[in-house]
């Protein structure tokens, strides 16, 4: 029961917060203001999705086994090079 309450009132404030963000946003910014707003919203949005794309680029990947293997001797070398 405690933790319906708890939810409950998680979901209120983030109604209430996102309702004065929107009020915020028509009503005490200018236009210019706002085309800003707009650009770094979509500076973020693309630079996530490049982002993303970077990373599920190598995603399914399939190495040679003798790169891997190539791979794991210098980072061996590497490591006993400093001491491990």
């Amino acid at each position: 029961m405690r933790m319906l309450k708890r939810l409950r009132n998680d979901a209120i404030a983030l109604v209430v917060l996102c309702a004065a963000g929107y009020v915020a946003y028509q009503v005490l910014l200018d236009d210019e203001a706002k085309e800003g707003v707009k650009s770094l919203v979509r500076t973020v949005t693309d630079s996530y999705q490049q982002l993303s794309n970077l990373v599920n680029d190598h995603i399914g990947t399939i190495m040679d086994e003798d790169v891997v293997v190539q791979n794991k001797v210098q980072i061996m070398n590497a490591w006993a090079d400093l001491g491990f």
